[in-house]
């Protein structure tokens, strides 16, 4: 299975069950560069059945984990996006619309 499947499937079927502290604290690139690692060593067949568990069991807190900042950060795109609209935000379009109109009288 391709590391990327991977992911993307453990990330649709993560739970909510409690994360490692150390994995909280990793910011998503360290968190994805460990499950890109660990993702490896299974596919290249470097552990055990157990230690298979254990990775995989890992893997998952490191899903939750990278789904939970990546769920963070769209609430917050999103957050400031509606916050820009709400101020008016548009208006900058409108002046770079009415810039290229006033360029297109000049001539």
């Amino acid at each position: 299975m391709s590391k990327k499947k991977y992911i993307r499937e453990g990330a649709e079927s993560a739970g909510t069950a409690g994360t490692d502290p150390a994995i909280a604290s990793l910011s998503y690139e360290d968190a994805m560069a460990q499950l890109e690692a660990l993702v490896e060593r299974i596919e290249q067949g470097e552990v055990g059945l157990e230690e298979s568990l254990v990775s995989y069991r890992r893997g998952e807190q490191l899903l939750r984990h990278l789904k939970g900042l990546l769920d963070r950060a769209e609430t917050t795109v999103r957050d400031l996006s509606l916050a820009e609209l709400e101020r008016g935000g548009d208006r900058a379009g409108d002046r770079e619309a009415g810039r290229g109109s006033d360029r297109a009288d000049q001539f």
